[in-house]
């Protein structure tokens, strides 16, 4: 199984992220294959990865890139398909904001987080769920490039990873 559909099947919010991070690492190679077979297989040991995984991930990757150059990735943005799972846990976010009390007492604490950050957006984000993803996507990228994150968006932060991870559960709940 690909680590994308592990993920993808274990828990939808560490899916997207993760799919963030693949589009950010095939920007960054310049969509070449080649860059992104020495830099990112390159250092797993062979008994890590057998070369048949190793062949199926590298694949995998392939097709993102051929995704990501349809739609007219090139600079910015996600694929939409990504974008569609992003959509499905905002209406699952709305029916659980209307019939789940322990959903509203978490989606709650994380309301003044949530509105500073879509105002931060100017505009490029208005989707609540949208705006908890992109949170804990800065709070990896921040880390990957060894920045100190203040203790104020560390709370921030740790409200938006409550919310997607109530997410996650009811949608893999309603997905089995």
């Amino acid at each position: 199984m690909l680590l994308a559909d592990k993920k993808k099947q274990e828990n939808i919010s560490e899916y997207i992220i993760y799919m963030y991070q693949t589009e950010l690492l095939i920007r960054n190679f310049d969509f070449d294959i080649e860059k992104i077979k020495i830099h990112v297989f390159g250092n797993i040991p062979d008994e890590k990865m057998s070369e048949e995984k190793r062949e199926d991930e590298l694949n995998w990757y392939q097709e993102v890139i051929g995704q990501m150059k349809s739609e007219g990735l090139e600079q910015e943005g996600h694929l939409s398909y990504v974008q569609g799972e992003v959509q499905k846990l905002s209406d699952l976010s709305m029916k659980l904001l209307v019939e789940n009390e322990d959903y509203q007492t978490i989606f709650n604490a994380a309301r003044p987080a949530l509105r500073e950050s879509i105002q931060a957006s100017e505009g490029l984000v208005n989707n609540p769920v949208q705006a908890c993803l992109n949170g804990v996507f800065g709070l990896l990228l921040a880390r990957m490039n060894g920045k100190q994150v203040p203790d104020e968006t560390m709370e921030q932060i740790e409200h938006f990873g409550n919310v997607l991870s109530m997410l996650s559960h009811s949608y893999r709940e309603l997905e089995n």
